[in-house]
Formats: C-alpha cells, sequence, structure tokens
C-alpha cells in the first residue's frame, strides 16, 4: 500500500525532474520518468472539481465530464497513426519547430498504471446518474447518435470522495504491482494546487525546489512552450513564484519542504539526508553515486545582456531576492 504521496513542483526548468530522479534511485520510492499530468492539466481532474463546483447546468456538466472522458482515455494509450505522425513531426526541424504534435504525444499510462482503464471507466460512472440520447445548439458537430451525461449538482466534498476514491484504488493496484511505500511526483506546477492535491491524497507531502530566477528565465527562452522573450519569460516566471509564495505561505513544515537546486548539488550529503528524512526514508548507499550537475547554475551572466537585465529588473528582482539570490 503506498503510505505516502510526495509532490514535487516549481515554476519548470527548476530542477523538479532531477529531484524526482534522485528520489527514483531508492528502493521504496516509485516515480515515474515522466510527468503524468492527469491531475493538474486543463480538462483535468482538479480542473473538473473546480469548474463544477464554480458552476452547473446540465450542458455544462455533459461537456465537462466528455472532456475529462476524453482526456483521460487519450493518455492512456495511443493510437499507431497519431504516433507515427508525431513521431515524423519530431524527427524534421521545421516541422518540429512549427507544428505541434498529438496532444501528450508518447503517453501511455496504461503501461505504468497496472488496470488504468478499468479504474477510469469505474471513475466515469460514478460521475453521472444516467445517460440519454439528445442533441442540443451546441453539441459535437456531426456526431453520430449522440448522448449526453447527467448528473444532478455534486458538493465539493462529493467531487473530492469520488476522486479520492479513484486515486486509493489506482495506487493500491500500483503499489501492489512495484511492492513499494512512497510515491514521488513532480508535474512541475503541483505547487499551483496545494490545496487541492491535499484533499485528493490526505496526508501529501511538497517539496518546491527553487532555482536562480534569471538562470530559470534563461533555460524558459529555448522551451516550445514558453516565449523566446526575455521579458515575457521573466513575467511568467515571477508570477508563478508569487503564486507559490501565496499557496505555500501557510504551510508548515512538517508538510512542505523548501530546497534551492543549487544548495542540494553543492550540499548533495546533507541536501538528500534532508530531503529522504522529510518523506520517511533511509538513505542507503547507492544514492552517493548519483550523478548531479552543475554545469547550468550562473548561465544567466552569459546569456543575459546588460540591456537584457534592465528589462527584467522590475519584474524579477523581488522574487530573486526573497528567495535569497542577490541582484
Amino acid at each position: 500500500m503506498i503510505e505516502q504521496c510526495v509532490f514535487i513542483g516549481g515554476v519548470g526548468r527548476s530542477g523538479t525532474s532531477i529531484t524526482r530522479e534522485l528520489f527514483s534511485w531508492h528502493s521504496e520510492v516509485i516515480s515515474f520518468p515522466f510527468e503524468y499530468r492527469f491531475i493538474i492539466d486543463p480538462d483535468g481532474i482538479i480542473d473538473f472539481i473546480n469548474s463544477n463546483c464554480a458552476s452547473w447546468s446540465p450542458y455544462l456538466y455533459d461537456r465537462r465530464l466528455k472532456r475529462l472522458e476524453k482526456f483521460l482515455n487519450g493518455i492512456g494509450r495511443k493510437s499507431i497513426m497519431k504516433y507515427l505522425t508525431g513521431q515524423l513531426i519530431r524527427a524534421i526541424p521545421f516541422l518540429r519547430k512549427n507544428i505541434n504534435t498529438d496532444s501528450y504525444h508518447g503517453w501511455e499510462l496504461e503501461k505504468s498504471f497496472p488496470n488504468y482503464y478499468q479504474h477510469v471507466s469505474k471513475l466515469l460512472l460514478e460521475l453521472h446518474e444516467f445517460k440519454y440520447r439528445a442533441s442540443w445548439s451546441g453539441a459535437d458537430s456531426f456526431k453520430i447518435k449522440d448522448c449526453q451525461f447527467y448528473s444532478a449538482p455534486l458538493s465539493q466534498d462529493q467531487l473530492y470522495s469520488i476522486f479520492s476514491n479513484f486515486f486509493t484504488e489506482l495506487l493500491l493496484d500500483l503499489s501492489k504491482h512495484h511492492n513499494k511505500r512512497i510515491l514521488v511526483e513532480d508535474n512541475t506546477w503541483n505547487l499551483l494546487f496545494p490545496n487541492e492535491l491535499r484533499q485528493l491524497f490526505h496526508g501529501a507531502k511538497f517539496i518546491h525546489v527553487y532555482r536562480e530566477p534569471r538562470d530559470v528565465v534563461c533555460s524558459y527562452l529555448s522551451q516550445r512552450w514558453m516565449p523566446n522573450d526575455v521579458y515575457q519569460s521573466a513575467k511568467i516566471c515571477a508570477d508563478l513564484y508569487e503564486r507559490i509564495f501565496n499557496n505555500t505561505s501557510l504551510m508548515n513544515e512538517k508538510i512542505l519542504l523548501e530546497i534551492s537546486i543549487e544548495e542540494l548539488v553543492a550540499k548533495r550529503n546533507e541536501k538528500t539526508e534532508e530531503l529522504f528524512q522529510f518523506v520517511g526514508l533511509e538513505k542507503t548507499d547507492n544514492i552517493q553515486k548519483f550523478p548531479f550537475s552543475n554545469t547550468s547554475f550562473g548561465k544567466w551572466k552569459e546569456i543575459l545582456s546588460l540591456n537584457d537585465i534592465k528589462v527584467i529588473e522590475p519584474v524579477l528582482r523581488e522574487v530573486t531576492e526573497r528567495l535569497g539570490y542577490s541582484w
């Protein structure tokens, strides 16, 4: 049985993946070499809960449940045609730069979560009272024999109970398969949703991995999912940090550990032991061999011009200094 769920988060490009990889070297930890995304992404579970707590109509509920169904089923497995098309786009630089691959290219959660589709099917059944043949003016175009899901308005407590049970059963099968007791995952923006995650996973713990914001901005500039404009990247970075500060301000040291990736690398023995103690693990000898690297630290000094630094200072300086870095 999974005894502890640990959620690593940050602003992206801040060291969350390497921290998760470090944990994965421990024999009692389950982790995945990818972000499984279905909890916090658009049309995912938290999105479904929050939107249905905010508003309800039969049409709204039907549309949201169909989006959740499509999302959960779509990341479970991929058709061979979509996969090959996505691979072709990735292989050709011009196409990769200008055309999106299929959404969640390469995601096949049924390979990672035992009985994934059975759990999803049970979840969807619990989220509606019945369905019926219907068509309205905003229904999906050209859908044959369309049906509409119906549920009376569900309270926040009811929704969290349904989804919490879903995760309990999903993780029970996962723990039986791996015979490990701690789940560590690193969906990048977990700390934008700590309150929701705590309601879904009772007793959850959180690790905030942070990095010199100017290095984060430089890394953003080369990512397809971020702007290549230095001011825009700095603005996003600052806003993400501000939201994380706000979300974690009332969390105590028993449920939140904050650590800089620079310190984790520089003081690997001390900080690794701190991480492991926080989640209830004993440090093992093989962890000493984990391949840390510090080659990307301080790159902003080479990449950002004096003008770039002047441009981003109004939005990034306060956050940078709050994290303990000098400007």
